[in-house]
């Protein structure tokens, strides 16, 4: 018997042959011509062992020469070239290791077999030699084709699924003389390389499961299982993110290992050049997914817990055959720890690759890059975990009763900055240890500082706010050096609380140090100032460094994202006298110097100039847009209360002295090029004199421009409506550049006047009706009804109260009958937000409160507010000015702006704001800044409907 070893060459070098025809020398001879004295050539040349005198082709292999072999023998060489003789293969009889993985190689090797069998001794015993006549020619190529095929179907019901787990394996699928042909290290590369495949398939089959079995029915449910639409396509974001995306990279990847396989079994030379092509793009999606997994896991664990339809879906989802009893947190998790697995993978294989192979350079690559990708989720695998336990604290918060907060923390930029225990000395109100202490969890998150205390309530611990939480935009420090003070403990360093076990017993006291610091609410100094101590000074210095860090990172955060800026126009013109003018100043007696505080302003264009007038306390001041921006008195009346512009009919609309009083545009903007006011005698004056008028508004009522202002009386205010007619620029036949005039402008009233109580404090013109702000609700009205079918909608709607005091609606209405209502603006199509001074509530369209009679605190009392887009801006005379999102009263910006005030009748979503606030108080007066509100970028919450104009003001169902 003769066996060939492998030459050590570069497997690239190797070129299979089809074995060499056979031919007979004599009777029963069986060697090929010249056989004998060509294995002993190639014994000399490539190791050819023989171990008898009758020499065979080999019985193992396949055994490859290389292209450029030639013998040495010259009488050799001509029979080599005719001869072909390359490389010769056999077919030992495969160990069989599974009915199945050997099913299709058994029946050829049996029938050939048994043909063997029935020839002569003299014939070859073995199946697969040489054989003497073209019936055993043709049996050893049909065994070779079965042979072949049965291999490819092997590979193919692997690929597909179909064998049975036990046998997948490369062993089971390999012909035992491929197996013998390879030496040992080579044989354990090959089953490394095959678990490369595997795991590969069973990878995407994972994610192909979680697509097929929970993220499709989930989808599709009717009724659905997590409603409502907004909040499942939520769940779906956070929980399966983009796993189709890793899905597809690694669907392409297999398709390109099992095309190897199938054209290179059973010895697959290399898969590396296909795994760092498709390593190149992971970067992006595993980055993506990695990251955002800790938020997944906690998401489906909260839905688990609280959604009782979710978790009968999950249990049968477990009944799923395909996923083999496997959660759907171990299938998310499969991203996760795919590429380390796939590392150690190819480290095994690594270590069994040969000299010279391309791995050695290829697999390297691959794995600094894996390595490289696994490092770089790390942050953002610690940056998720921080997120869910952010989310997890603030979904356990327990508030005051009523209070709706918006802590928004499925924020991206959500996290913890620091988190610890506190102590408080003698709190009103609270349970204390029996030395007056008690300890709460301080949590300074990137937006708020929350204050809370444990509380367990049926088996769940619950985080009850024991102060309501501050803004990083009130957040100011106070000392952080204060002397340490002393808490008293018992002796076991532990705080006893008072309780009835306690009564009678002694206790050892001792004392710690504790260590104060303060801090307070900008806004509620007085009402909002903290003492908390520390337990060590280390521990007081780490929460100063903690606090600092998180003012800073709000403020950065809030200077590059801000929805609103405030610019300047003018910053020194408006001025009053104050005790730091002296005396004796010169600008004391002049005349045109102090022009007191601003009271109101109004914007128009005339004439494709952009024009700006401004009331104040010695009269109404004009100037046109652009840098060289001046003031002109244009018109000679002192403190007006409001002013509004009316462009299409060139009207300038005056609250001044109890009347409402209107000037022609063009007469306005002659004076200011002339430089004198417009005389008093070109007012038109507008109400019919039987009150003094308070209130003014401009809007777009039932389709037509409507002037609606308020008359007080001794008992009650009466609400008027306008409609200004005419005032429009006619052209003569023969047109000359100062031929054009504007028609006569008329008043004419608009439906009947109606009555509100005589504390009306502002009007707001909606779709079809009127809302009036007085005696601690609105008062919604449609003009246009006669008196005697007017019906009239109070918001809110308290009339559902209890007789007790301690329901919700109860305590809602208490809280509104102390505060004073402003108006109200659009949230969704059911819902409307009905500001007051100090919160806001949620009502349906019929004035009803909703959401669980909850409302929404302002962190400071508000005086005047506007619409913008889906965000109110709410206005504080206490210097402060809060934007919130309408539909869910978050707050997403503040703006310190010392005694703030809203110059114009704001008008929704009509441009920047004019706003006066309060500038530098020096020798030269009190400088009262006029500057503009403005929207810096497009929103990234989409606008609500009432943001077009038109539906932000729909019909209340009146």
């Amino acid at each position: 018997m003769s066996r060939f070893r492998k030459p050590e060459k570069q497997l690239s070098e190797w070129e299979e042959w089809s074995m060499p025809e056979p031919s007979t020398s004599g009777s029963g001879s069986r060697h090929v011509n010249g056989w004998n004295e060509l294995e002993g050539q190639l014994n000399t040349d490539y190791g050819l062992v023989s171990d008898g005198q009758e020499i065979t082709p080999p019985i193992r292999g396949p055994f490859a020469i290389p292209r450029d072999y030639a013998p040495a023998s010259s009488n050799l060489q001509s029979q080599w070239d005719s001869e072909s003789a390359a490389a010769f293969w056999a077919f030992p009889e495969p160990q069989v290791q599974s009915p199945t993985a050997a099913e299709h190689l058994e029946s050829p090797r049996q029938a050939l077999e048994q043909r063997v069998s029935d020839q002569s001794q003299g014939r070859a015993s073995y199946y697969g030699g040489w054989a003497e006549d073209d019936d055993d020619r043709r049996s050893v190529a049909s065994y070779r084709t079965a042979r072949a095929t049965a291999q490819q179907e092997g590979i193919e019901r692997f690929q597909e699924g179909d064998l049975p787990e036990e046998d997948e394996e490369w062993h089971k699928l390999c012909p035992e003389s491929a197996r013998e042909a390879l030496d040992r290290k080579e044989v354990q590369r090959q089953s490394v390389l095959f678990e490369v495949i595997k795991s590969e398939r069973d990878y995407v089959l994972d994610m192909q499961m979680v697509e097929q079995i929970f993220v499709v029915p989930l989808l599709s449910a009717n009724p659905p299982i997590i409603a409502p639409a907004d909040e499942l396509e939520s769940f779906i974001t956070d929980v399966f993110a983009n796993i189709s995306d890793v899905e597809k990279i690694h669907e392409s990847l297999l398709a390109s290992l099992f095309e190897r396989q199938r054209r290179e079994h059973p010895v697959v030379t290399s898969l590396s050049d296909l795994i760092l092509d498709a390593s190149f793009g992971f970067q992006e999606p595993y980055e993506i997914y990695i990251k955002n997994y800790p938020i997944a896991e906690g998401r489906h664990r909260k839905e688990l817990k609280f959604n009782q339809e979710y978790s009968k879906f999950i249990e049968q989802c477990s009944q799923d055959t395909r996923i083999k009893k496997r959660d759907l947190i171990s299938l998310l998790s499969r991203p996760v720890t795919r590429l380390p697995r796939l590392s150690l993978i190819l480290e095994h294989c690594l270590k069994l690759t040969p000299p010279g192979h391309p791995d050695l350079e290829s697999i390297p690559l691959i794995l600094g890059v894996l390595e490289g990708l696994v490092k770089s989720t790390q942050p953002g695998i610690a940056a998720a975990e921080g997120k869910v336990k952010v989310r997890n604290l603030i979904e356990s918060l327990v508030f005051e009763r009523g209070e709706l907060i918006d802590l928004d923390p499925s924020d991206e930029n959500r996290t913890m900055i620091y988190q610890g225990s506190l102590a408080r000395q003698n709190v009103k109100g609270w349970e204390l240890d029996r030395h007056g202490w008690a300890d709460i969890t301080v949590s300074l998150l990137d937006h708020y500082l929350i204050m809370t205390r444990p509380e367990v309530r049926s088996g769940v611990t619950r985080n009850v706010v024991t102060s309501r939480p501050i803004p990083l935009d009130f957040l100011r420090l106070g000392s952080f050096t204060l002397p340490a003070e002393t808490r008293k403990v018992d002796d076991e360093g532990k705080v006893t609380r008072k309780s009835i076990l306690g009564i009678g017993k002694i206790f050892k006291d001792s004392s710690v140090p504790v260590y104060p610091f303060i801090f307070h609410h900008a806004s509620l100094d007085s009402k909002r100032r903290y003492t908390l101590f520390a337990s060590s000074e280390g521990n007081r210095k780490k929460w100063r460094d903690a606090f600092e860090e998180a003012i800073i990172i709000r403020r950065t955060q809030q200077d590059s994202n801000r929805l609103f800026v405030v610019e300047g126009i003018s910053d020194t013109f408006f001025r009053s006298v104050t005790s730091l003018v002296p005396a004796t100043s010169p600008l004391r007696k002049s005349a045109s110097h102090f022009t007191g505080r601003l009271s109101t302003a109004a914007r128009f264009t005339i004439g494709g100039r952009s024009c700006l007038v401004a009331g104040c306390d010695s009269g109404i001041y004009m100037s046109y847009a652009g840098p060289d921006r001046k003031f002109r008195k244009v018109i000679d009346l002192a403190s007006p209360s409001a002013l509004a512009a009316l462009e299409k009919q060139g009207q300038l609309l005056v609250v001044h002295g109890g009347g409402l009083l209107a000037f022609p545009l063009d007469d306005i903007t002659k004076a200011m090029d002339i430089g004198v006011p417009v005389p008093n005698t070109i007012l038109k004056r507008l109400d019919n004199g039987d009150g003094a008028v308070t209130l003014l508004q401009v809007g777009t009522l039932n389709e037509r421009i409507i002037i609606c202002y308020s008359q007080k009386g001794f008992r009650q205010q009466t609400i008027h409506t306008l409609e200004p007619v005419g005032g429009q620029i006619e052209m003569p036949i023969t047109p000359t550049p100062t031929a054009a005039v504007r028609s006569p402008v008329t008043y004419r009233r608009y439906g009947t006047p109606f009555f509100v109580p005589k504390d009306a404090s502002s009007l707001t013109v909606l779709k079809r009706t009127v809302t009036v702000a007085a005696d601690h609700s609105l008062v919604v009205v449609d003009p246009t009804a006669a008196p005697n079918e007017r019906r009239v909608l109070t918001v809110p709607d308290f009339s559902a109260c209890g007789s007790g005091t301690a329901d919700a609606l109860t305590l809602l209405k208490n809280r509104a009958m102390n505060a004073t209502p402003l108006g109200v603006v659009w949230a969704s199509e059911s819902e409307r937000l009905v500001l007051y001074d100090t919160f806001g509530t949620y009502v349906s369209k019929f004035g009803y409160p909703t959401r669980n009679r909850t409302y929404v605190r302002w962190e400071t009392k508000v005086n005047s507010w506007a619409l913008r887009g889906p965000h109110v801006l709410l206005f504080s005379f206490n210097g402060w000015i809060e934007v919130r999102h309408i539909s869910t009263g978050k707050l997403v910006q503040v703006e310190e702006a010392p005694e703030v005030r809203m110059l114009q009748i704001a008008e929704p979503n009509n441009g920047s704001l004019l706003l006066a606030i309060r500038g530098k108080d020096d020798k030269d007066g009190l400088a009262d800044r006029l500057v503009e509100m403005l929207e810096t970028s497009p929103l990234a919450i989409p606008h609500s409907p009432g943001a077009s104009g038109g539906p932000q003001w729909g019909e209340w169902g009146i």
